[in-house]
Formats: C-alpha cells, structure tokens, sequence
C-alpha cells in the first residue's frame, strides 16, 4: 500500500519485495484503492480472504505515478528506487532499479 492522497493504491504480491534483487521482476496484482486506515492495519481480512502483512513502513518519494509508477522509498526493510509497470488488466510488475 502506498498513500495517495486520501486513499492507499495497492498491490498484492505472491512474494516479498524485500527479497527482490535490482534488475529482478515481482509480477503482482493492482487492488482496488483502500482505505487509509489500513496504513498501519495488520491481521486477518474479513471473510476469510487472507491476511494484511506490513512489509515496510517509511517514506515514498514520488518520481511520477500513472501506468507506470516510480518512486523511492526509504525504510528499515526496504529501500531504493522502483517502478511498479501496468502489463494489462490488474497484472503489474515491480523492479527495483537502484538499491539506497
């Protein structure tokens, strides 16, 4: 989840970002926006649909943000500069580019 203004865009991913190497893909799925309360949310999603894992928390410095976002992001677990590309529908892929 990423804030933008005053909703979250967010994606779901099969793997961790944070193990994603630079250059390396994460193929992931664009959801619906969510509420901002869910910023700092971890646990079970209602109706059985899994559950909310904070990855990291920190700063997100937009670079532009359209069908091809890329920002950095600077947190304890996770930080460089990456790109999230739409492919078609609500598949997307996530790159880092640069580690910070």
């Amino acid at each position: 989840m990423i804030e933008d203004g005053a909703t979250l865009a967010t994606w779901q991913f099969d793997g961790s970002p944070t193990l994603l190497a630079p250059g390396a893909e994460l193929p992931c799925i664009r959801l619906a926006p969510h509420r901002s309360a869910y910023l700092d949310y971890e646990g079970p999603v209602s109706g059985g649909r899994g559950t909310v894992t904070r990855v990291a928390a920190g700063t997100c410095v937009f670079l532009s943000a359209t069908t091809h976002w890329a920002f950095t992001l600077h947190s304890p677990a996770l930080s460089g500069r990456f790109e999230l590309r739409h492919l078609a529908g609500s598949a997307w892929v996530l790159t880092i580019s640069a580690a910070i």
